[in-house]
């Protein structure tokens, strides 16, 4: 079960970074169409609806990479911690949309995802110590 965490644990960040494209593709696709004048919220939502899609996704995997954890017994805590973090950034985003000035935070969460979710891909792919015999 260890070596399904390590591979989720590298999709799980591959998807992370994914998700932060698509922001930026959001936000250079509306501000290119501002060019011309407003960007309705249809348009908004075009750019920006595989974002928000994708985060979901992000979020299910998270949440399959803390079942996993549990099942294996590897890596609870710092898997956990990542989940609730996924979970904060959809509420971030939920709630940005209505007060402005919290969504000053869902970048900076979304560092804070990438940084974790990079630590335990990257982690998981070093080679282990083997287990001394006692």
């Amino acid at each position: 079960m260890a070596a399904v965490y390590r591979y989720l644990a590298g999709l799980v960040f591959l998807a992370v970074l994914v998700q932060i494209g698509f922001a930026g593709y959001g936000a250079f696709a509306v501000a290119k169409d501002t060019d011309g004048g407003t960007v309705d919220e249809n348009r908004f939502e075009d750019v920006f609806g595989i974002h928000a899609g994708f985060g979901y996704l992000v979020v299910l995997l998270g949440l399959v990479l803390l079942v996993v954890a549990l099942v294996a017994r590897h890596r609870i805590k710092h898997t956990l911690i990542l989940f609730g973090l996924l979970i904060v950034q959809v509420l971030l985003a939920w709630i940005g949309l209505e007060v402005p000035w919290i969504g000053f935070f869902h970048p900076i969460n979304a560092m804070a995802i990438a940084g974790l979710s990079g630590f335990l891909a990257v982690s998981e792919l070093r080679p282990r110590a083997p287990a001394l015999a006692a």
